[in-house]
């Protein structure tokens, strides 16, 4: 057994482990003290891209560095039980994609540490895309679009 099998077994047991909701208030107020942004993956079972983005984009060590470094991550599989709870509201992690106009999979989405969402990425991104769109958002660049 590889030890990206054995990696993926373990978060999945820790993940079933503990409860599955999601408490993204909670974050804000762990980025704001971090100074980093909160990234939201959202994705669905069965999904091939979905697949992709975790075998590949994901799994590339600058990308873990640069998200370890800069990102509060947060996975969430929209058909999974739990409810997300953000801006003072509690929903199903399916309604909360819908809700915030992401039902398309997979999607990025970055949070800032007021709890704004300043940027996202809907779709597949290898990891040199992604490794840009990293760096984009922990530079805060996608300020000068709004400039």
């Amino acid at each position: 057994m590889t030890i990206k099998r054995l990696v993926l077994i373990l978060l999945t047991v820790v993940s079933m482990t503990f409860a599955n909701d999601v408490d993204l208030d909670q974050l804000v107020v762990e980025a704001k003290k971090t100074n980093k942004h909160i990234l939201v993956y959202l994705h669905i079972t069965g999904c091939n891209y979905c697949l992709n983005m975790e075998e590949f984009t994901f799994d590339d060590e600058m990308v873990k560095a640069a998200i370890k470094k800069d990102f509060i991550f947060v996975d969430i599989n929209v058909r999974d039980e739990g409810l997300v709870s953000f801006d003072g509201f509690k929903v199903s992690k399916l309604k909360f994609a819908k809700e915030i106009g992401y039902p398309m999979y997979p999607s990025c989405l970055f949070f800032d540490q007021n709890g704004e969402l300043v940027y996202d990425e809907v779709g597949y991104r290898d990891e040199n895309k992604f490794l840009e769109t990293l760096q984009l958002v922990s530079s805060k660049a996608y300020n000068d679009d709004l400039e």
